[in-house]
């Protein structure tokens, strides 16, 4: 295994675009885990110490979360929105919460990510590191692409609400739908697909169903046709 100690954000980024194959490492918990992206020859680009990790409340009311923040101090944060530490609690291992960073599960972009279907529900955006310098990205927009910048900090309101729901077998295997409503948009997780956002509850029409391990196609298009629904009814 061979770990790369850039200097600097950029330089990390730059490392990243010379070594397409190489992974940002944060907490880990991503990058080292069972049947994880790591493939034998995979090389690190350690970026702690190079981006934040505190939680800043601004001038104007949001917050500034670095990526470094672990899921856990979103979770004991005061200023943190309830409907976001709803979303950290979905990583049922303390352990596990106190080494994953938000940078880094959002950073994934996995299909089953606790946090990016209520970031993407709530608007949220980030500040990145490109090769060209600093550059804002929507959370939604970044979930479907393959852009290797690096997350530096996210920018929240804190007076967001919402609510996030989680459907899997056990709360330690993989989510079979994540289903977020933040103001009044919408945002749905389904494993196997892309994400999809909306401004109304049939953004379940706009997924592309498939089957894996976690549930049938029919079975998680039931969940997200329903999730909004039931949820409004109470």
């Amino acid at each position: 295994m061979v770990i790369h100690h850039p200097k600097t954000p950029l330089e990390a980024v730059m490392l990243k675009k010379e070594k397409e194959d190489a992974l940002y490492l944060a907490g880990g918990t991503e990058d080292l885990r069972l049947n994880g992206p790591m493939g034998e020859n995979t090389e690190l680009i350690d970026i702690n110490g190079l981006v934040p990790s505190t939680i800043e409340k601004g001038e104007d009311g949001k917050l500034k979360i670095g990526a470094l923040v672990t899921l856990q101090e979103l979770v004991e944060s005061d200023l943190v929105p309830e409907y976001l530490k709803s979303a950290c609690r979905f990583c049922a291992s303390f352990e596990k919460r106190n080494a994953a960073t938000i940078g880094g599960n959002v950073g994934a972009r996995r299909d089953d990510s606790y946090l990016i279907a209520a970031l993407a529900a709530a608007g949220v955006s980030f500040m990145s590191i490109t090769p060209h310098g600093e550059e804002l990205k929507k959370v939604s927009e970044y979930a479907n692409s393959d852009c290797k910048r690096l997350i530096e900090y996210f920018i929240i309101d804190p007076a967001t609400k919402g609510y996030v729901h989680r459907f899997g077998i056990t709360a330690n295997t993989h989510a079979a739908v994540i289903a977020a409503k933040v103001g009044d948009s919408y945002a749905l997780s389904v494993k196997g697909s892309a994400l999809v956002c909306g401004d109304t509850p049939d953004i379940y029409k706009k997924v592309e169903y498939k089957d894996t391990l976690e549930g049938s196609a029919e079975y998680k298009k039931y969940l997200a046709s329903t999730v909004f629904t039931l949820k409004e009814a109470k």
